[in-house]
């Protein structure tokens, strides 16, 4: 039988003489619950925030991609794709040309990134679940086809599948023409018809247009070389040691990123912010913790009388000791648990019922993501707060008020 912890449960539970420390029990433990609850709900929507972020990102960057370490072009056979698809992880590919180019439908005009891909980079892209308008297509080789971002397209008034009385023309400086020697000559232009527009975010929808690789590759003068091959992995595929194995595969010709790697700032951004939300709260519990304290006194006040009792019968200052501070553990205990049903119940009805909108954005309200690793974390920071609370005033009280109680004993 644990001793301590039996009087720590009744001490708990029982009536007391004065009403003040009933309440600042129950003030204990609200404090404790809500820090926790706290915690549970901000890193949830933290998480979430992240997960929506990485969504609306991860269309155009996908999980693994390999450029050339100088320069900003290669050869497409510099490469063994056969090697490089043949991978574990590996599902599908794309060569890529990216370049700033200047569309113009009519007298509208807008700069913008003109990406050029394969077919299968549609499918890469889940560009079916992006369409504003029209097909995810980039036509035939006959009858290319443009994918415009919905921001363009508004700014050009560019319709759609109209290539012959308003199609969208498209400028790209030459490769190796400078504009003061060629004038006009730097630039080759090309018409095409819009096939689709596509909404991601206000970066991506008033920035990209998507073009076949072969338009691409004629417009600027590539001759067959190209800026990128992205790859798409299956899910749970271990990005980090993949990217690992294509760079000593590849050599110091090619750098090889994933998508994490390529949007390191926007990551450890969000990571840090997320962890010093969690350092702040918990230097808010570490404040509210200091209730604990007050509660021990208290009730160490009250039971002098069961104190010197118990000593009377041959316990030892330390076995008196540890009924507080099986009390105080109780406290955290009993906090912890009712934060962590709180905030769980908190992220369960945002997710399922949306209580807590997000106006003008992609999604209707906050999104709420709860991570185990979160609910691990939270407990134990909780329970150091509480167990710093207990042990550190606890020696200095119990040195006091045994040392008087064994005296009157």
């Amino acid at each position: 039988m644990n001793l301590p912890l039996l009087f720590a449960r009744r001490y708990l539970l029982a009536k007391r003489q004065q009403n003040a420390i009933n309440i600042i029990t129950l003030i204990s433990i609200v404090v404790i619950a809500v820090v926790t609850a706290a915690m549970v709900v901000v890193l949830s929507t933290m998480n979430g925030i992240g997960e929506l972020v990485d969504s609306i990102y991860s269309p155009f960057d996908q999980d693994i991609t390999i450029t050339p370490a100088q320069g900003k072009t290669f050869e497409r056979d510099s490469l063994d794709l056969a090697a490089i698809t043949a991978r574990t992880g590996v599902q599908d590919h794309s060569w890529i040309i990216e370049e700033n180019v200047l569309l113009r439908c009519d007298e509208q005009q807008a700069v913008a990134t003109m990406k050029g891909v394969e077919p299968s980079y549609l499918a890469m892209s889940r560009m079916n679940e992006h369409l504003y308008s029209g097909e995810a297509t980039l036509g035939s080789a006959t009858d290319p086809l443009a994918l415009i971002g919905i921001g363009l397209k508004v700014d050009l008034d560019a319709p759609l599948d109209d290539g012959v009385m308003r199609p969208l023309r498209i400028s790209a400086p030459i490769r190796g023409r400078k504009l003061s020697t060629f004038q006009q000559g730097a630039f080759a232009q090309d018409a095409i018809a819009i096939g689709g527009a596509f909404t991601l975010n206000i970066d991506f929808d008033s920035r990209y247009v998507l073009v076949p690789l072969a338009l691409a590759d004629s417009l600027l003068h590539y001759r067959g070389a190209v800026n990128a091959l992205e790859l798409r992995t299956a899910k749970g595929t271990d990005l980090d040691a993949l990217q690992r194995d294509l760079s000593a595969a590849l050599g110091d010709g090619f750098r090889v990123q994933t998508r994490y790697q390529k949007n390191a700032l926007m990551y450890r951004t969000n990571e840090s912010e997320k962890w010093f939300t969690f350092v702040v709260l918990l230097f808010i519990g570490l404040i509210g913790a200091f209730n604990i304290i007050a509660t021990l006194t208290m009730m160490m006040i009250e039971k002098k009388r069961d104190m010197r009792t118990l000593m009377s019968m041959g316990a030892t200052p330390a076995l008196v000791r540890r009924v507080f501070f099986h009390e105080g553990l109780l406290l955290v205990t009993v906090g912890v648990v009712a934060g962590l049903i709180v905030g769980l119940g908190v992220c369960l009805a945002q997710q399922h019922f949306g209580l807590v909108a997000l106006s003008d954005s992609v999604v209707e309200s906050y999104p709420v993501k709860v991570l185990a690793s979160d609910l691990v974390l939270v407990t134990v920071g909780v329970f150091g707060i509480g167990l710093l609370a207990t042990w550190v005033p606890l020696r200095a009280l119990s040195k006091r008020f045994l040392q008087a109680t064994s005296a009157s004993a």
